[in-house]
């Protein structure tokens, strides 16, 4: 018996061939990429933080590392160093920039303020794909030369600065035994839990694109309606999903050290309600005397009708990345709105009833906590 080939049949097996070797080829190429250089990810448009997260890649956000502050890395601190180690969207910026007005006493004309990452670093922050806390970031802080010819450790190590101030989002344990001890201090500060899912609703669409294309079109933006997109927030913050770090672990966090000696521990709506005796008492932490006329003045220049006037400060540069020219954040997105009980109004019942039912879950163990977690006010 005899068989005739069947050219149509003999086509198919070839280009399954083919394509099997094609993937193949593609596994290869994806999994040396991920070994080896996996920044390359973030160069494929729309998609590239996907294969970089789904690869193995650090934890989204991308461009965020608590490297500098493992026990290993700590030997750039200096004593009296102030890290303002806020949770996201919670303050950060405003309690950076009045840090910075109580650490120079008000005086913006002999202290000039350019950018938030400039005079305020985040040490944590990857400004370039692949670079992070070492070799890179912390020599290119000490020897970055600004377009001006400036240089940029002028900005945030200025000799005549009391003590140098830092960005950070980490917990506790990232410090280890910095917590307790003389050398550093850290200023800590927590929103009502539906305040800050609100503030964070817009929060990744503001970002620039320019920012994004660097970073594989992270954050993406959401598409649907306002009221779709707080939902989808919302549930993206609950514990147990991508992006649930920014809330619950910081609250059980922080609470437990909130009475370390060299940690101040605040809640955003005590700051909103009385934001002169915030001022008086992170100026005690830090060990800075204002007089009545410094004390004013810095209480102005640390509000928020001060600081959306001059919304420019707070866009975030890069200045560690010489090929990018522009900003994280679109203009205005980091002085917005700053209001509390936002999350009252955005957000439907099902969606207030979900997340008060994960704080009792997160935060029940300890009334006093969930209650301080929504609500600030003192504690023992």
């Amino acid at each position: 018996i005899s068989f005739e080939s069947n050219p149509q049949t003999e086509m198919t097996s070839k280009l399954l061939n083919i394509t099997a070797k094609a993937v193949g080829l593609l596994a290869i190429i994806i999994g040396l990429t991920a070994k080896f250089a996996p920044h390359l990810f973030f160069k494929v448009p729309n998609i590239g933080f996907i294969l970089f997260a789904v690869t193995g890649g650090s934890p989204i956000p991308p461009y965020i590392s608590s490297d500098p502050f493992l026990p290993e890395n700590r030997g750039w601190l200096k004593q009296d160093d102030v890290i303002v180690t806020v949770a996201a969207k919670s303050g950060t910026t405003w309690m950076m920039y009045c840090s910075h007005q109580i650490r120079v006493k008000g005086d913006d004309e002999k202290y000039p303020f350019s950018d938030i990452n400039m005079v305020t670093p985040w040490p944590g922050l990857i400004q370039t794909p692949g670079e992070g806390w070492e070799p890179y970031v912390r020599e290119q802080m000490n020897s970055t030369i600004l377009p001006d010819g400036s240089k940029l450790k002028d900005y945030w190590d200025n000799e005549e600065y009391p003590f140098r101030i830092f960005k950070s989002h980490d917990v506790v344990d990232t410090y280890g035994d910095l917590i307790g001890g003389d050398k550093v201090k850290f200023l800590a500060m927590a929103r009502n839990g539906l305040d800050m899912a609100a503030s964070f609703v817009p929060f990744f669409d503001k970002h620039s694109d320019e920012f994004r294309s660097l970073w594989g079109n992270f954050p993406p933006v959401e598409p649907g309606t306002a009221e779709e997109k707080a939902a989808l927030r919302l549930r993206q913050l609950l514990p147990g999903q991508i992006f649930e770090d920014f809330y619950f672990p910081y609250i059980n966090s922080w609470w437990k050290a909130r009475n370390e000696k060299n940690v101040l521990l605040l809640h955003y709506s005590d700051a909103k309600k009385d934001l002169s005796g915030t001022v008086k008492k992170i100026a005690n932490f830090y060990g800075v005397k204002l007089n009545a006329k410094e004390h004013k003045t810095v209480v102005e220049k640390c509000g928020f009708p001060y600081m959306k006037e001059r919304t420019h400060l707070f866009n975030y540069q890069l200045p560690l990345n010489s090929n990018f020219d522009g900003r994280i954040m679109t203009n205005g997105s980091m002085t917005r709105k700053g209001n509390v009980g936002d999350g009252k109004v955005i957000f439907t019942e099902e969606d207030r009833e979900l997340w008060m039912k994960a704080e009792e879950e997160s935060f029940g163990d300890d009334p006093a906590k969930l209650n301080w977690a929504r609500n600030g006010g003192g504690f023992d």
